[in-house]
Formats: C-alpha cells, sequence, structure tokens
C-alpha cells in the first residue's frame, strides 16, 4: 500500500516511540537524556515539495542530520504522522496546545523552535513527551482543539516502514 502525501503546503505531527531511555546529542544544543515514551513533534512543511518532502525525509530518517528532529529520529520508531495542508503557520499553536495537555511533558526547551523567536513567537519547544504513550485519537482530538478544525482535516496515518511510500 502506497502512502499519498501532498506535496502542499502545511502543518505536521511526527508521532515517534523511544522504547528505552537514551542519551543523545542533539546538534548544538548538547547532550540530553530522553525518556522512554511517545514523542511528538511539531514541523511546517512550507518550503518546495510541501508535506511530501518533509514528511518523506522523516520517515525515511537517513540523511545528514540538518534539524533537531533528525538527531532524534535516528533512534526512534515512527509511530504515525498526521497533517493538515494549510498555508497558516500553526506550527507553534499545535506545538503549545500539546505541551499544555496534562499527560505532556517537555524533555528539550527550545527543540525545533529555534526560529520561533524570528517569527515573533515564543515557543518553549516542537517536542512533546508523553512518558505513558498516546494514541493517534488522543493526538488528533488535541490537535483539532487548538483551531476551529474538524477531526476530519487532520489526517492520521499510521506507519509501518518507509517502503509504503514508493
Amino acid at each position: 500500500m502506497k502512502i499519498q502525501i501532498p506535496n502542499q503546503s502545511g502543518v505536521y505531527a511526527l508521532h515517534l516511540n523511544l522504547v528505552h531511555t537514551r542519551s543523545i546529542r542533539i546538534g548544538k544544543l548538547g547532550q540530553f537524556t530522553f525518556p522512554a515514551g511517545d514523542y511528538v513533534y511539531i514541523g511546517s512543511a512550507m518550503g518546495p515539495g510541501g508535506l511530501q518532502a518533509r514528511l518523506s525525509r522523516h520517515l525515511r530518517g537517513d540523511g545528514r542530520p540538518h534539524w533537531h528532529i533528525d538527531w532524534l529520529r535516528a533512534v526512534t520508531g515512527v509511530t504515525g504522522y498526521c497533517y493538515l495542508m494549510t498555508e497558516s503557520p500553526l506550527e507553534c499553536r499545535w506545538g503549545q496546545t500539546l505541551a499544555a495537555d496534562p499527560g505532556a511533558s517537555i524533555p528539550v526547551p527550545r527543540f525545533g523552535a529555534s526560529d520561533c523567536r524570528s517569527k515573533g513567537m515564543y515557543c518553549t519547544t516542537h517536542l512533546i513527551l508523553f512518558k505513558s504513550g498516546i494514541h493517534a485519537e488522543k493526538l488528533l482530538e488535541i490537535l483539532s482543539s487548538s483551531e476551529p478544525l474538524t477531526l476530519n482535516m487532520v489526517r492520521y496515518t499510521r506507519f509501518t516502514s518507509y517502503s509504503q511510500l514508493v
């Protein structure tokens, strides 16, 4: 089964799982201990190739590390991802909404949010940890609550392997 990802602009949430606690170097941010659990990374894809180009790179998990997520992605499994096709910059709002959930915590301040200050946003992070896990339905519910969206506007795909993309 081939996964269809649009090549339009949008915002996305990459749902990752780390089985065991690990110490990981995240580029210039430094060395951090990542507890086992589910992680949700919020990103945007406004450039050439849109969501398809950005999510494909993250799903492959290969290549030279460029973004903070590349360092974490190299040692985690992908549970799934969701996205919303939009021209609006919702990345920061999605991250703040997820971080406010009672089951959420912030494992690394400024992760994925280095450029937010230049955009006039003051995000703590774009990486949220759910130590007890988070189900796709709950993730969609939280993300949809950040905007006047219906649940069917944000699409979630369970992921089993990159071969689904080719």
